[in-house]
């Protein structure tokens, strides 16, 4: 096995492989001429030497940057790039990873891209899209799991990165509920409503309903801004004082509305804007 680049310049002088190139071009007619063979051989090499110098120059490769600094100090890419493991032919898997990330935009919408999406990235296989569908699920169960053993007021940074992971990347607007005990933990979470790219028919009725039959105190609703702008419109405040209204007669309190996009999301909470 070949480790450093002064053995694969050794072998391309010295190997016997190489020498031969005078024995095999007399079939060729010409000294001049190399064996087409041998040929491929040597670029390969000259491409792995290439490779050997672009990684040494871009600084710790990732996994000793994790061993070195932790994963706060890392780069997205360098993350997902340990992940991957390994690139293809003429791209390690850092450079994929880069590339992975500004075609899909984001983490959360990359680990939700099917296998279609994900098929024409060489160095991209079954495998490798199972990770990251393993990833993402974990992650989910990870949110859904500290929702659910804690008052979700003391975690709304954690709500938020949820539902960012959840809806956020999603091409078309969705309407979800969380469903609260009375101690502010998570009961569960349901998607209700589902609409085009812009807008969502959202039914009180049927949320009032969902929350008597899981036995809520508290609710918390969101939906996604596909556009990416995360400032409530008219409607949307119009919708969080008529449900709130509504909810306030079976003794549930909407406890917050959130706005979610692709790279944030924002709380009628937080913004001091939910009807009291």
């Amino acid at each position: 096995m070949l480790k450093s680049i002064d053995q694969i310049t050794a072998l391309r002088k010295d190997d016997p492989i190489v020498q031969s190139q005078e024995r095999c071009c007399g079939n060729y007619g010409t000294a001049g001429h190399i064996c087409i063979r041998h040929h491929a051989i040597l670029t390969t090499l000259e491409k792995s030497v290439q490779t050997i110098k672009n990684e040494a120059t871009e600084g710790p490769r990732p996994r000793e940057k994790l061993l070195s600094s932790g994963p706060d100090n890392m780069t997205d890419a360098e993350l997902l790039a340990i992940l991957l493991r390994t690139g293809s032919q003429g791209e390690n898997s850092l450079n994929l990873s880069r590339r992975l990330l500004n075609e899909f935009g984001s983490i959360s919408a990359l680990l939700n891209a099917s296998y279609k999406d994900l098929h024409p990235f060489k160095g991209i296989g079954v495998a490798k899209w199972s990770q990251l569908k393993v990833i993402y699920e974990l992650v989910q169960r990870s949110f859904l799991e500290k929702l659910q053993q804690q008052n979700v007021l003391s975690s709304t940074g954690l709500v938020k990165n949820y539902l960012i992971s959840l809806i956020g990347h999603k091409e078309h607007e969705v309407f979800v509920c969380l469903y609260l005990d009375n101690h502010l933990r998570l009961i569960s979470c349901h998607e209700i409503f589902r609409g085009s790219i812009d807008e969502t028919t959202v039914h009180i009725r049927e949320i009032a309903k969902e929350c008597l039959l899981r036995n809520a105190s508290y609710l918390i609703i969101a939906h996604n801004h596909p556009s990416g702008h995360l400032d409530p419109s008219e409607a949307d405040l119009t919708l969080t004082h008529s449900l709130h209204k509504a909810l306030q007669l079976i003794e549930i309190q909407l406890l917050d509305h959130c706005i979610v996009a692709r790279h944030g999301a924002v709380s009628l909470m937080d913004l001091k804007i939910m009807p009291k």
